[in-house]
Order: C-alpha cells, then sequence, then structure tokens
C-alpha cells in the first residue's frame, strides 16, 4: 500500500475543489436564482478554513479521539481479549452468521436512529472479531461501513437523517415508509450477497497475528467478562435510546419530561441533580459530544472495574488517541471539502443545466444531482440546502416531493460508499490502513448493483 495515500486522495479532492472555485461562477439559490462572478479560494483562505472546520466539526474528530483512548485502554485489559476469543470461539463455523447479524443490527440502527457516526464506537471491537475470525481487512471495513451505509440508503425514522430533506420539501418524514423500507431490505439483501461472496475468497487464518489492529493474546484467561459486558452495554443502549427521535418523529415526550423532572428535582430547595447533571439534552436530542461524554465515563468505569492503575490507565488512553489522530486529521480535510463548496457556492452551476436536462422530474437526472451535491457537501443537510430550493422552483407538483426526498436520501448513502468525502469510510479505512484504490477495486461491483436497483426503485415509485 503507497504511503499516506488517503491524505494524498483528499489533497486532490481539495485541490479539484479550489480549481472550481476558478473555473465556475458563483450561482445560488436565495428565493431564486443568484449568478455572480467567481469567487476563487486561494491559499490562505483554504488554510484558514482549517480552523473554521475545527470550530463547526471540532467535535466530531474529538468523537474519533475518544474512540481510539477508549479501545486504548481496553486492550489492555485481559477480560477484552477473552470476550473476543469466546466470541469466535461460539460462532466457529458459523462466522456467516455472525457477519450477517452485525449487517443487519448496523443497518437497522442507521435507518432508525441516524446513529451513523456515532456507531463508529463499535467499529474496532466488531473488526477485532472478524479480523479473528481469519477474514482480511477489506471484508472487515465491508461488513461494518457498508452496512451503515445502507442504513443511510434506507432511512426510515431517522429524523437525524431526513429532517433537511422533508422540511424544505415539506413532507413527513413517514412518507412513502413502505417504499423506504423495501429500499432497505433489498439494498440489505445485496450487500450482505456481496459481503458473503467476497468474504468466501478472501480468509486466510494465517495472517492474523500480523494485522496492526492485532491484539495481543490474553495473559489472564480467567478474567471476568461480565463486569465489561455490562458497562459497555449500557453505553450501547444510552446511544441507541439518545438518538431514536421519541419526540420528532414518534410524538412521545416521556424522555423530554423525565429529563426535565430530573433536573428540576430539588432537595431542601436545591436543584442538586440538575446542578451535577449540568446543560444535557433529553434522550432523541443527543449529539457526539454527549455520546463522547457518555463514552469517557464508560471506560473511566472499566478502568475502575478493572483496577487499572492511573497512570497506565492514561498512558493507554493517550496511546490509542494517537492512532486515532490520523482518522481524525483526515476527517477535519474532509469537512474543508464542506467549507470550500460552502463559501464559494459553485456547486449549483454544475447542477442546474442537468436538472433542466428534462422538465419536471426526472429520476435520472434528480438522481445525478443528488449524488453529485452528496459528494461536495459532506452532510446531508448541506448537500439538501445547496440544491433542493432552486429545485422546488422547477418540479412545482408536490405529489412527487415524497419521491424526491427518497432519491436524495438514498443517493447520499449511495455517494457516501465510494466518495473521498466520505467520514465513515475514511475514518475506517485510515483505522485499517487500507488504501482508497483497494477498496475500489472490492466495492464497484456491489455499488453498480445498488446504483442499478435504486434507479429501478425510483422509477417504479415514479410509475405508479
Amino acid at each position: 500500500m503507497k504511503k499516506h495515500n488517503l491524505l494524498k486522495v483528499l489533497g486532490i479532492t481539495i485541490l479539484i475543489t479550489v480549481l472550481l472555485t476558478w473555473i465556475l461562477p458563483v450561482t445560488y439559490y436565495n428565493y431564486g436564482i443568484i449568478e455572480d462572478a467567481r469567487q476563487r479560494a486561494g491559499i490562505f483562505d483554504v488554510l484558514s478554513y482549517t480552523t473554521v472546520t475545527i470550530s463547526y466539526f471540532g467535535n466530531i474528530c474529538l468523537y474519533i479521539l475518544a474512540i481510539g483512548g477508549f479501545y486504548g485502554v481496553i486492550q489492555k485489559i485481559d477480560a477484552y481479549r477473552n470476550l473476543l476469543d469466546r466470541i469466535v470461539k461460539g460462532f466457529k463455523g458459523k462466522e456467516n452468521i455472525f457477519m450477517i447479524i452485525i449487517m443487519v443490527l448496523f443497518a437497522v440502527i442507521t435507518s432508525m436512529t441516524g446513529l451513523s457516526i456515532g456507531i463508529l464506537f463499535l467499529f474496532p471491537f466488531v473488526i477485532s472479531i472478524i479480523l479473528l475470525m481469519g477474514y482480511n481487512k477489506i471484508t472487515a471495513v465491508m461488513t461494518t461501513v457498508g452496512s451503515v451505509l445502507i442504513g443511510l440508503i434506507g432511512s426510515t425514522y431517522s429524523y437525524a437523517n431526513t429532517s433537511q430533506i422533508t422540511q424544505i420539501l415539506s413532507v413527513k418524514p413517514t412518507t412513502e415508509i413502505i417504499a423506504k423500507i423495501v429500499i432497505l431490505v433489498i439494498s440489505l439483501v445485496i450487500l450482505i450477497y456481496n459481503v458473503l461472496t467476497y468474504a468466501k475468497k478472501h480468509r486466510d487464518t494465517k495472517k492474523i497475528s500480523k494485522d496492526p489492529s492485532y491484539i495481543p493474546v490474553s495473559k489472564n484467561k480467567k478474567a471476568k467478562i461480565w463486569p465489561l459486558v455490562v458497562v459497555v452495554d449500557i453505553i450501547i443502549l444510552i446511544m441507541l435510546l439518545s438518538y431514536i427521535p421519541w419526540s420528532d418523529t414518534f410524538g412521545l415526550k416521556i424522555f423530554t419530561n423525565a429529563t426535565k423532572a430530573v433536573k428540576e428535582f430539588k432537595i431542601f430547595g436545591f436543584a442538586l441533580t440538575g446542578s451535577i447533571l449540568g446543560n444535557v439534552q433529553s434522550f432523541g436530542a443527543w449529539t457526539l459530544t454527549e455520546l463522547l461524554i457518555t463514552m469517557v465515563i464508560g471506560i473511566v468505569v472499566i478502568g475502575l472495574i478493572y483496577k487499572v492503575k492511573v497512570n497506565d490507565f492514561l498512558d493507554s488512553f493517550v496511546e490509542g488517541a494517537k492512532r486515532a489522530i490520523k482518522p481524525a486529521v483526515i476527517v477535519a480535510l474532509i469537512y474543508t471539502v464542506l467549507i470550500i463548496s460552502t463559501y464559494h457556492p459553485f456547486l449549483l452551476t454544475i447542477l442546474k443545466p442537468i436538472l433542466k436536462l428534462t422538465s419536471g422530474l426526472n429520476v435520472f437526472t434528480m438522481s445525478l444531482v443528488a449524488f453529485i451535491s452528496s459528494i461536495f457537501n459532506v452532510e446531508i443537510l448541506y448537500a439538501a440546502n445547496s440544491a433542493l430550493p432552486y429545485i422546488l422552483e422547477l418540479v412545482t407538483k408536490s405529489d412527487v416531493y415524497p419521491l424526491i426526498a427518497i432519491i436524495w436520501q438514498s443517493m447520499y448513502g449511495l455517494a457516501m460508499l465510494v466518495a473521498p468525502t466520505s467520514v465513515i469510510l475514511f475514518a475506517t479505512l485510515s483505522f485499517m490502513h487500507v488504501s482508497y484504490g483497494e477498496w475500489l477495486k472490492a466495492i464497484w461491483k456491489l455499488f453498480v448493483e445498488l446504483l442499478i436497483v435504486l434507479l429501478i426503485i425510483f422509477t417504479i415509485i415514479f410509475l405508479i
């Protein structure tokens, strides 16, 4: 593998984005199309945008560093390796079942909650198991990253994934829910088939100990596993509950009311619990910042349970965080592309003529526009804002708006499977020391299959 491959790819991506600001004039929508002269991004502009990136998206970088620190500590605890060995032994001869379970769980969780970046917390754990089963790194990445992105393609009740699109188009998040579930199920079946087919051809148990993410064999086979399992399960449960849109999608106020009651609870007129917790949000309104705090509290509890010395704990946490520096830097660079595209709005200059190729809604041109917008805008929120307001001016029949919402959401997830601006993909590739070229070589068939199936489904919905 070529050294610093991902950084080079991102450097080229940033350079292309900058060059487009020099070539293309500004076009944006503000109650009508506004066209202006070129707003060229200079050297000092691009360098200064790194500080903007940290300001707006630094919590994502910190979250990745915290994941590194978490596993830096947990990998020094014998119970962790014992847990991995027990799972591998339990699924011996049934490895395919394990990978299917993971893919279904990750896809459904992402589809229901929008916990796409947050679920990175579980990636090192699942990847370690897959590697110990004798599969290669690409198989591990396809299983984890692939399933999360399938969850994005087939987003159902996730407010985090769909809110901006549905708000702009004025459609309910649950509109066309059957179609969304069909997309999720079919896409998941395609993923499972491709992963299992690839995994069968790329398995070698003799290379396990040579992998950079390999965890040394446990020195204490009798180290108790259950305390570790309980704490990690609590962290996962909190993550899931905190990201389910209880109020926005389901109209349930139980966690909002419970949080308010806890924060307002007083002892002798003093709001003790509220003061201790601070400005905590109710479940359904959490962000990566709250997940990061939960993760740190969890690893401290694990350290106390297994009597890890303070110095050893700190050294292990810092060591793990250091290994996550490169993925965090890569994420920051990815968001720099978003900042350039936002501050120098050239994208609609590309998208406008594509949209005008046909009148009304055309499934193919709309899919292409959504795909391109997703690559440069990184997050679905910005991708939607970049073009959907203008699309509303071109497509005036509101009965097709639910389909437009599905197209944008699904094409965003598909784009993140191959785009050099995919946060989940590039963070994982960096962690696994896998090059972008290796990934594209392994994933292109899956990408083409998903693209064809999605276009067919979009067309059927449109004709119906």
